[in-house]
């Protein structure tokens, strides 16, 4: 199993790494972010609308790339386990001593990673621009914190929904139910309608923003995670501390290997 794991992880990184979509679609969504007016390069570069903290803006940063480049992440990682049945290469691999879980894991793992770079290559080159403009040498220290405790674990939580998702409907239909989800449970306002966003299983890491990074928007002002007058869902945010940011980012990490372990058993069945 070991070497079937580490056959798949390296097979998965350069195949998946290597695509041009890959590259493209982060790449064209920050373009097109940029010329529609976000505030991105204006809480960075412009003296006199960017922090004064460096954790500030580069946790801000976060905020808005992890938003805005996870749905083509989700997107592009669609059809990573059906591509196998499509292709009809899937029984031949599952004749072979390599075990399901270990090539399946191995997908999960690298194709994620592989899928992530971009993500992480574009929020580290802004933190640098961002430091040598500012002067903040700070920011980049406190940019690796943020990718860990914040896009890391939503990162897995929707690669593991991206790969068993299409095995329960096609994969198109996968990516506009994973945009309307990922637009719904985690942009929509708590107070508007009922959603998921600034609960514990809300994959942007409202509880690590606020607990662990002690970030409330770039004015101060803006609830991330923790209860929410007159919204619903206000069981699953219960106030924000370490330990229950820590909960959060465990919750999304279990409900990832979940989701997981039920695509693999869905396969295992139809299989059979």
């Amino acid at each position: 199993m070991t070497s079937a794991f580490a056959a798949s992880l390296r097979y998965e990184f350069r195949m998946q790494v290597r695509k041009r979509s890959v590259w493209i679609v982060p790449a064209l969504t920050l373009v097109l972010f940029v010329l529609i007016g976000g505030s991105l390069l204006r809480d960075l570069f412009d003296p006199a609308e960017r922090p004064p903290e460096a954790r500030t803006a580069v946790v801000g940063l976060a905020v808005q790339l992890h938003g805005l480049l996870s749905i083509g992440f989700g997107c592009l990682l669609a059809d990573r386990l059906v591509r196998d049945d499509r292709l009809r290469v899937a029984s031949i691999l599952d004749a072979t001593p390599a075990e399901p879980r270990a090539r399946l894991l191995g997908k999960y793992l690298r194709a994620g990673a592989a899928t992530a770079v971009p993500i992480l290559v574009a929020y580290l080159g802004f933190a640098i621009a961002y430091a040598a403009d500012s002067g903040g040498a700070g920011a980049i220290g406190w940019a690796l914190v943020a990718f860990a405790v914040v896009f890391v674990p939503g990162l897995l939580f929707v690669a593991a929904l991206a790969l068993a998702g299409p095995l329960v409907v096609p994969a198109p239909l996968f990516r506009v139910l994973f945009v309307g989800y990922w637009l719904w449970g985690n942009v929509v306002p708590p107070d508007t309608m009922p959603t998921l966003s600034g609960t514990l299983v809300h994959p942007l890491g409202g509880y690590a923003l606020t607990a662990l990074l002690d970030f409330r928007g770039i004015d101060g002002q803006d609830t991330l995670a923790g209860p929410v007058s007159g919204a619903t869902l206000n069981f699953l945010r219960p106030d924000p501390t370490p330990a229950v940011a820590v909960l959060s980012i465990g919750v999304l990490l279990a409900l990832a290997v979940a989701v997981l372990a039920g695509g693999h058993a869905l396969r295992v069945r139809r299989a059979r």
